[in-house]
């Protein structure tokens, strides 16, 4: 039988531990985009073991743009906050990162910005401090999400939620676009 998690973790120790997991592929202890950011935490909790460490749900919804979890916007305001990341916004290519900030949230954000997530100094201390709750294991684990859901694009992501999680998309206004429909 596997080693458990040596003491839960909540939903901005996830947002660390998702930042701070080596990939080849991505630039190490960074994200782009909170609506990425957002899905992969709502993929984390339903497709890796991430269930059984997390203490808490970020409580997703259905809502007019997916699965949608205030819980999410709320812990990287906070990593911020506490100096563990820094949340910079830049321009973007599309407006696919701020539907849900616009159209939920209800900012006047130019529809051309992303806001990117990077660990800070003291985020890479706390990473490597949160790091030690989680067996070999799950780190890999991890990891290997990261790999897979991080590096493809937004739109590649979004549309795998939607395709395999129909019932967080029943509310959505951009459904039938994503699916092709």
């Amino acid at each position: 039988m596997p080693e458990t998690v040596r003491e839960p973790l909540e939903l901005d120790d996830a947002i660390v531990l998702l930042l701070g997991s080596p990939s080849e592929r991505l630039q190490e202890g960074e994200l782009q985009g909170v609506t990425r950011l957002e899905k992969l935490v709502f993929l984390l909790e339903r497709e890796t073991s991430a269930k059984n460490w997390l203490s808490e749900s970020a409580d997703f919804r259905p809502y007019n743009y997916g699965p949608f979890s205030a819980k999410v916007y709320q812990a990287v305001d906070m990593l911020s906050a506490a100096g563990l990341i820094v949340d910079s916004k830049r321009k973007a290519d599309t407006e696919d990162d701020t539907w849900e900030k616009r159209n939920v949230i209800g900012s006047n954000e130019d529809p051309y910005t992303t806001r990117d997530f990077r660990l800070t100094d003291r985020g890479w201390r706390y990473y490597s401090a949160i790091r030690k709750n989680l067996v070999p294991e799950q780190l890999a684990e991890l990891s290997s999400f990261k790999e897979t859901f991080a590096t493809i694009s937004l739109r590649q992501l979004v549309r795998y939620v939607y395709e395999r999680y129909d019932d967080f998309t029943s509310k959505s206004f951009i459904r039938d676009s994503v699916l092709g429909r």
